[in-house]
């Protein structure tokens, strides 16, 4: 699986994904995260946009030429380097790997306690936890993509 990502206008992101999907027959979508959130003692999950302004794009076969997709209308520009074809590396791979892999969906999260220390289960996300709200059932992870750092609260549930 090859994996891309193009930074778009925020406002144009579902058009881009849409018209990937349709011209090029390849999977695409802007990243969504559920976030939990107490309403009257209750716990409520929403699921909102993630990274707005990012589209995520996956083929079985390397993109040849990215003029079609660099000149459709609201993409900024492509994420990667263009010798390398585009192609995410490194901890922006492993971030579009872990998206792929939940549908595009950054969901309630599974954790695990090590001693005094809460862990992330597996690799369902690449990062690292810094804040925990254990009565919220919330922590704030710490992950970097595009080379930049990003904080995010997140649900989790301790598994045992």
């Amino acid at each position: 699986m090859y994996a891309y990502c193009l930074h778009c206008s925020t406002v144009k992101c579902a058009m881009v994904a849409e018209s990937i999907r349709r011209k090029l027959g390849c999977e695409a979508f802007s990243p969504r995260i559920v976030q939990r959130k107490w309403v009257k003692g209750k716990a409520v999950e929403e699921v909102h946009d993630y990274l707005p302004g990012y589209v995520f794009v996956y083929t079985r076969e390397p993109i040849d030429s990215f003029e079609p997709i660099r000149s459709m209308e609201g993409v900024l520009r492509c994420l990667g380097e263009r010798r390398e074809g585009y192609l995410l590396g490194g901890d922006d791979r492993r971030f579009a790997e872990m998206l792929y892999a939940n549908g595009g969906i950054i969901g309630i999260l599974k954790a695990y306690e090590e001693g005094d220390r809460v862990k992330l289960f597996g690799d369902s996300f690449e990062g690292e936890i810094i804040r925990l709200d254990r009565r919220k059932g919330r922590a704030q992870i710490r992950y970097t993509f595009d080379q930049t750092e990003y904080k995010v609260w997140v649900g989790y549930d301790l598994m045992k």
